[in-house]
Order: C-alpha cells, then sequence, then structure tokens
C-alpha cells in the first residue's frame, strides 16, 4: 500500500490581543443590547421589547446600604421555565472577593423587601405567557448569580462552583492585521451554563442584508423640542459594537453644548466623553450608548439609562424603534 506523504509550512504571526472592556459600563451596555448572551432574551414575547433584562438595583437590609447589583434579568430556560439572574460584572479578572461579594447579594436576598417588589412589578410588566403574579413570586425567591469578567482565577472557579454561582467570560478580542478599530466580542461558558444557544448578537450589516434598513437611512432620537439625526457608521456595519454618525445640524447642537456635557457627565463617562466629543467635530461615528448619553448630557433626556439605548432610537422611514427592527431580526 502507498502511503501518502504530507509536507507542511507553518507561520506564526500575532493577529490581535485579547483585552478587557474599557469599563463596566461598557460591559453592562453591551450586554443590554444583546441580552441573548445572558439568556434574557424572549424573541417570542408579545410586546416591542423582548429583553428580559434590566441594569442597577440598589439593595439594603434595613437601613444600612449593602451595594447595587449591577444587572438584573430573567431567563427562559430551555424547558419553558424562567429563573431571575443577578449579574455582577467585573472589568478585570474574577477574584475569590468578587464571587464572595455576590453571594452575599443572593444570601440577603431574602430580606431585600423593597428591590424584591421593585423586581415583581417589573417582571410582571413584561407580559411574558406562563408567568402569573404567583410565578413571579416563586422565581424571585430564588436568583441565580452569575459572575461576568474578562478572565476568571482558579480559586475564583472553584468557590462559584461550591456557592452554585455561574460565571460567563466576556472580553474584547482586538485585530491587529487590518485597522487598530477592529474589535470583536469574545463571550464563553466559564462557571455552569448561561449562553443561550439562540442567535447572540446583531449588525448593522445583518439588518440591511435582512432588508429591514439601508445604510443610508436616518435613526432619531428625541426629548421635548429636541431631534437628533444619525446615521449607520458604513465603516462599522459589519461589527457588533454599534456606532451612529451624526448628521451636522446634530452634531453642532451638541457641541453647542461641550462645556454642559462635561459638567453632567458622569464618572464613567468622563473615561470617554474627550475622545467622543473630538470625533464628533470630526464628523465620526460613535458607539450607540455614547450617542444616547451625549444627548442626554446635552438636554437631560430622553433617558438615563443609555446603556440600553435601542429603545430610545425611531428608524424615521418606518416609524419603528430599533429594538423593533431588532427583533424582527430574530423572528
Amino acid at each position: 500500500m502507498q502511503m501518502k506523504s504530507e509536507i507542511w509550512r507553518v507561520v506564526t504571526e500575532k493577529i490581535g490581543s485579547i483585552e478587557a472592556f474599557r469599563s463596566e459600563r461598557d460591559m453592562q451596555s453591551f450586554l443590554m443590547n444583546n441580552p441573548a448572551i445572558v439568556g434574557c432574551w424572549d424573541p417570542t414575547s408579545p410586546g416591542s421589547l423582548p429583553s428580559l433584562v434590566r441594569k442597577e438595583v440598589f439593595t439594603r437590609a434595613g437601613t444600612e446600604m449593602r451595594g447595587r447589583m449591577d444587572m438584573v434579568g430573567v431567563s427562559k430556560n430551555e424547558d419553558g421555565s424562567f429563573e431571575l439572574r443577578i449579574f455582577e460584572l467585573k472589568v478585570g479578572e474574577i477574584d475569590s472577593p468578587a464571587v464572595r461579594q455576590l453571594d452575599s447579594y443572593l444570601k440577603a436576598w431574602d430580606h431585600e423587601e423593597g428591590p424584591r417588589a421593585e423586581i415583581k412589578k417589573w417582571i410582571l410588566g413584561l407580559g411574558l405567557q406562563g408567568l402569573n403574579e404567583s410565578s413571579v413570586v416563586d422565581i424571585i425567591k430564588s436568583p441565580v448569580g452569575v459572575l461576568v469578567g474578562s478572565k476568571f482565577s482558579p480559586d475564583a472557579i472553584k468557590e462559584a462552583l461550591d456557592l452554585n454561582i455561574k460565571g460567563i467570560r466576556l472580553a474584547r478580542f482586538k485585530g491587529e492585521t487590518k485597522s487598530e478599530h477592529e474589535y470583536y466580542v469574545i463571550i464563553e461558558d466559564q462557571v455552569g451554563r448561561i449562553i443561550s444557544s439562540t442567535k447572540k448578537t446583531w449588525s448593522w450589516g445583518e439588518l440591511i442584508k435582512a432588508g429591514l434598513i439601508r445604510v443610508e437611512d436616518v435613526f432619531s432620537i428625541s426629548h421635548k423640542n429636541i431631534k437628533l439625526l444619525a446615521t449607520p457608521d458604513p465603516k462599522y456595519l459589519n461589527y457588533n459594537l454599534i456606532r451612529f454618525i451624526f448628521d451636522e445640524a446634530s452634531r453642532k447642537a451638541l457641541l453647542e453644548r461641550e462645556e454642559m456635557i462635561k459638567e453632567i457627565a458622569d464618572n464613567t463617562a468622563k473615561k470617554w466623553i474627550d475622545k467622543d466629543l473630538q470625533a464628533l467635530k470630526k464628523g465620526e461615528g460613535v458607539w450607540l450608548s455614547h450617542a444616547t448619553a451625549l444627548c442626554f448630557f446635552a438636554f437631560g433626556g430622553p433617558t438615563a439609562s443609555y446603556s440600553s439605548p435601542t429603545g430610545w432610537w425611531k428608524h424615521e422611514k418606518t416609524e419603528k424603534w430599533l429594538i423593533e427592527i431588532v427583533k424582527e431580526l430574530y423572528k
């Protein structure tokens, strides 16, 4: 029998590096806009907002402030059941103190009457099929803790397993072969199973390919008598980190309030606000969540929840909210 031989040449080439997100706010914004990643998404929901996640729930025990839960969401499991998920986000490595912090939230949850009532009201307002007041009370009793970070220490993984806490790794891959701005997002289950098997992320390119929008289409965000207009950034159509380019009049309106924007910006936004203002001056694109934040800082609205912005931008051609168009992509 004749044996087959092959010769291979292997070339080692660095194509990029894995980085943590710049801030917990950026992580939060990405997950709020892609809730299927953490299982908090119901494309069959009768409402216009299939996202089942919300940000920042403040907790108390008696009069003592215990802290802030970064995100809370409802997961629809494969068997049709629901569970409440409490998320703790860390920019860098998840270590043992992070595990213990989340565990303390979970242990104190039974005594958090205010937050429990707040979450109950929110879940009932989602109008999910199969959930009533009694079943909502049941899922609130036993929340699942989920840690989210760029990497996990071995000790943290062991402690999380012992405490029945789950975790996912969320990081960015920065490519070096094409553009310094080329980013991909890495998501993987680290402890237990969290990542949904449904479609996870979207891009402008996918909406265009599906015939839902065109690259030149205009989107608007309004507050009282203020209306800002923007179009998809054509250089970032196939990226899951969504970017907008404001039109000339909107850029001028925002830059006229540059000092107010800098003054009102919160501590997290101060890390990126100067860079985005420079992008505005050059007519370049800014991230969707940042574009929403600029409107809030400049004009007071329409929402302070700029980490979940897809419900505030309207497609001028169809008068549909961006979140409704994204939902059509998942049908």
